[in-house]
């Protein structure tokens, strides 16, 4: 059996305080492909929990009967520190609290720069050489990164398992969703067969969105050199980050079919030697995230939504409506959210009591909107 686990213990953020990052490692150190996973990066986002633990189940069975033969790392559980942030029950979980504060799935560290200056006049014609090139000097840039904070450590030590990996599968949820991710444009075909076993219909597409979130870290390097050395550097790594419907979309079953469309994918990358079934992939659209609809409360109050979860709506269509609780007529309190494209609305808040002004909805289009920042496409940073 291949099966470690190892232990990872962050710097202290208080006197006899210590968090630990559990990482389940499967196969030969080395072997190609390599692929990563890891859930709960946003705390407050649970259902990557159960399933990484039923594929954890899963790869176990298949390390006993000698069938990986590529090398697989697991991170269950991400964010220790976002996890600690338990309010009377409640856990926030998506924002640091110390350390400058931030979204912890933003602003990672950019490493293109110093990798490029590391290994100029080394590339060569030869593809994989250059691979082993860029791998070993990312992991000497690595090491020398900070580690003096908690939330440092926690950086260094998910990108150092992370950054060497052909495959980075991030998983987070939203509110309420129907199955979707987040996609390089480069990587469409790529991660289509592993959203069709996901079954999911929505995929949104991007270039780089500016938020510098763990998975964009992943390929940052890759696509910073590719762009000066064009062929002569592979895509040694790709990335996305898989959105598992809803926060409340948890059970045994639910998991354990999400888990099971990840083992037949990697199968399918020869991860594991298997013979899987191929997937057909017409179903799944990919849209632009620069067309992508944030609908937005125009007042503070209760949100109430004519349209479900998976509804194609058009433009100016009434999707819901949100009642302001502070109107003085109240028979003209409830001020409507309109459909600003035409296209999938496959995400929305699981809060009913909303903020003037956030982001409440999400509807999938084709069309570029105006309002959309391109190099800003993420805006809770």
């Amino acid at each position: 059996m291949s099966h470690q686990i190892l232990s990872h213990i962050l710097p202290s953020a208080t006197p006899g305080t210590a968090r630990m990052i559990k990482a389940h490692h499967f196969g030969e150190v080395g072997a190609r492909p390599k692929i990563y996973l890891q859930a709960g990066l946003h705390a407050d986002e649970w259902p990557g929990f159960l399933v990484l633990n039923k594929l954890i189940q899963l790869l176990t069975k298949a390390d006993e009967a000698g069938l990986i033969q590529g090398e697989i790392t697991i991170v269950p559980v991400a964010n220790p520190i976002g996890l600690a942030q338990n309010f009377h029950g409640y856990i926030p979980g998506r924002f640091a609290f110390s350390d400058g504060g931030g979204n912890f799935n933003r602003n990672w560290p950019q490493l293109g720069d110093k990798v490029e200056k590391k290994i100029k006049g080394q590339v060569t014609s030869n593809q994989e050489d250059n691979a082993k090139l860029i791998r070993q000097v990312m992991a000497e840039e690595l090491k020398l990164l900070p580690e003096t904070t908690e939330l440092q450590g926690l950086k260094k030590t998910l990108l150092a398992m992370s950054m060497d990996a052909d495959e980075v599968l991030d998983l987070h949820c939203s509110g309420e969703a129907s199955m979707h991710a987040y996609v390089a444009q480069e990587f469409e075909v790529h991660f289509a067969p592993l959203l069709a076993r996901m079954g999911a219909k929505v995929a949104l597409s991007e270039l780089e969105t500016g938020a510098h979130s763990f998975d964009e870290t992943n390929v940052s390097v890759w696509r910073h050199l590719k762009n000066h050395y064009a062929h002569l550097v592979p895509w040694g790594a790709r990335s996305l980050t898989l959105e598992l419907r809803g926060e409340n979309d948890i059970s045994q079953e639910q998991a354990l079919g999400d888990a099971e469309a990840i083992f037949d994918y990697l199968c399918q990358r020869d991860v594991i030697d298997q013979a899987v079934a191929r997937v057909d992939t017409s179903e799944l659209n990919y849209y632009p995230l620069d067309a992508m609809d944030l609908i937005k409360a125009p007042c503070a109050g209760i949100v109430c939504y004519d349209k479900n979860i998976g509804d194609q709506v058009e433009i100016g269509e009434k999707i819901g409506e949100v009642v302001d609780l502070m109107a003085d007529d109240v028979n003209q309190s409830s001020l409507p959210l309109i459909a600003r494209t035409n296209g999938v609305f496959f995400a929305r808040l699981q809060r009913r009591l909303v903020i003037c002004g956030e982001a409440i909805g999400k509807i999938a289009g084709k069309e570029h909107l105006a309002y959309r920042e391109i190099g800003n496409l993420f805006e809770d940073k």
